[in-house]
């Protein structure tokens, strides 16, 4: 069940709820209807480009056939696998023992991808460095603060190392989120609706972060919401949806 969240708590990425097998689903209506190509990159895509409306919000509310994607960073990411990559999908519901109606958190998401190297799952390829990072790779980090736990992003573009700043890597993401990344989509998309009058453009966008490479392995271990801001080490880690 979603608790009641205070208005200035809502623009955080996720927001902690509590969970009892996952986080709840909400509603999705002409979820018949599939992406171009079918693959998980090509329904990303295609809900950003055909989308006439987006709010970031912890209830799934998708109107397929309107152009309607009301969702939160995992409901965008779990809804997009769920019309695209029906058996990745299947394999991080048994593998989290995600019950029916709900989807995993980012932790959740950040453990099931953590595994995957050693233990492969139907549907999904493990991607360990982040110079190996491709589009329509997942990437999702458990961060535990008093409100929020984390969050998830699906990679956009080929990540560019940062020009004298060892192991920071600069990258195009899309999410649903309320805070802005640098050179964010949100900002002037009149699609993006605000969750408070007056307040920022949330929802369904683009924008550039930068994700952090251990400097001996090149290993995933940290990100910076946008290329600027202070380096948070966290627990991360990516999966490639392949099915």
């Amino acid at each position: 069940m979603l608790t009641t969240m205070r208005p200035w708590s809502r623009f955080v990425c996720c927001i902690l709820v509590s969970l009892v097998g996952g986080w709840s689903v909400g509603e999705s209506r002409a979820a018949e209807l599939q992406s171009p190509d079918g693959s998980f990159f090509g329904e990303v895509s295609h809900e950003f480009k055909t989308m006439t409306a987006t709010r970031y919000q912890h209830k799934t509310e998708v109107d397929r056939a309107a152009g309607s994607y009301r969702y939160d960073c995992v409901g965008f990411v779990s809804y997009a696998l769920r019309q695209s990559a029906p058996q990745a999908w299947a394999s991080v519901v048994a593998a989290c023992s995600i019950r029916k109606g709900y989807f995993p958190s980012p932790p959740r998401y950040q453990t099931f991808f953590a595994s995957l190297a050693a233990k492969p799952q139907a549907g999904w390829q493990a991607v360990v460095k982040v110079s190996e990072l491709q589009p329509g790779d997942i990437v999702s980090w458990d961060h535990k603060t008093e409100t929020a736990v984390g969050h998830a992003v699906v990679i956009a573009g080929v990540p560019k190392p940062e020009e004298g700043a060892d192991g920071v890597w600069l990258v195009e993401v899309y999410d649903s989120t309320g805070a802005p990344h640098q050179d964010d989509s949100r900002a002037e998309d009149s699609r993006a609706e605000s969750i408070e009058p007056g307040g920022r453009r949330t929802g369904l966008g683009r924008g550039v972060m930068a994700l952090i490479a251990d400097p001996g392995t090149g290993a995933l271990s940290g990100y910076r919401w946008s290329p600027k801001a202070k380096t948070v080490v966290v627990p991360i880690a990516a999966g490639r949806p392949t099915a």
